[in-house]
């Protein structure tokens, strides 16, 4: 218990000709998912942000109104996930492109997307139920059932050996989109000097493997760290270390986000 897994989600650089998720200049955003040819329709919310969406099909995950997140636990990327268990949090950042009005939906290029792009803390999910096998389902009480089965990792496809559906406590204070996004890092054109990058909460919060600061521009660097591994980190808040960094995030989400306490109830084992 008391471990925060932080995920990768949502369109990414593959996608950015086709889908973006746009952050505005309030730091209100939209979360768009990623495409998958066998997945399910693009919600209408998405639509202005995704090029000829009425052609295009999505993985649709976190499933933010059933509050529900499933991986591929055998892949490596995702191994680590194999350790949640009740009361852990799973925290999710992704890729926001700065934009300046709307987009119509006939116009891709003319959809006010300024070319910027950044890294934000999107959302949170205090797990409260894992599925480990699709036979699983079945033993949920009868609302939790009908969140898993809408999960992408059961809707539709066949269920793999190494899948996992986790479904969030559905109260609000635990489990939720966030209303703004969380700068983790916006590398703008102004802001590629050492000290902007020390002020970042990437650079404050989170670490290398062995421990070390990321770098901007030395190693470990931070763009490969980030976006070449899809690397998820984990937080012990039984470590003291961990714990203070895992405050500075807190922080910096109530700051945009007040009334959302990532830690809210998250008791610790004794020492």
């Amino acid at each position: 218990m008391c471990s925060i897994y932080l995920i990768n989600v949502g369109a990414n650089d593959s996608h950015a000709s086709v889908a973006r998720s746009p952050v505005f200049n309030n730091l209100s955003f939209v979360y768009v998912s990623i495409l998958d040819p066998a997945g399910t329709q693009y919600p209408p919310e998405m639509h202005p942000f995704v090029r000829a969406p009425d052609n295009r099909r999505t993985h649709s995950d976190p499933d933010w109104d059933k509050l529900t997140y499933g991986d591929v636990c055998s892949n490596r990327k995702a191994a680590a996930l194999k350790n949640v268990t009740p009361g852990d949090i799973l925290l999710f950042w992704g890729m926001l492109w700065q934009n300046n009005g709307e987009n119509n939906g006939n116009n891709w290029h003319g959809c006010g997307f300024t070319g910027e792009r950044g890294w934000y803390l999107l959302g949170a999910l205090r797990v409260a139920e894992i599925v480990k096998r699709k036979q699983d389902i079945d033993n949920l009480a009868p609302p939790d059932k009908c969140r898993a089965i809408k999960n992408a990792h059961c809707l539709n496809r066949r269920w793999n050996a190494g899948d996992r559906v986790f479904l969030g406590e559905k109260d609000k204070k635990y489990s939720r989109l966030f209303d703004k996004a969380v700068e983790l890092w916006v590398p703008k054109t102004e802001q590629k000097s050492e000290s902007k990058w020390k002020d970042s909460l990437l650079y404050k919060a989170l670490r290398a493997a062995d421990g070390r600061y990321l770098s901007l521009n030395g190693t470990p660097r931070w763009y490969s760290s980030l976006r070449t591994c899809r690397k998820m980190w984990v937080w012990d808040l039984n470590n003291d270390k961990q714990r203070e960094r895992t405050e500075i995030v807190k922080k910096a989400i109530q700051k945009v986000n007040e009334d959302f306490d990532l830690l809210k109830d998250a008791h610790c084992d004794p020492k």
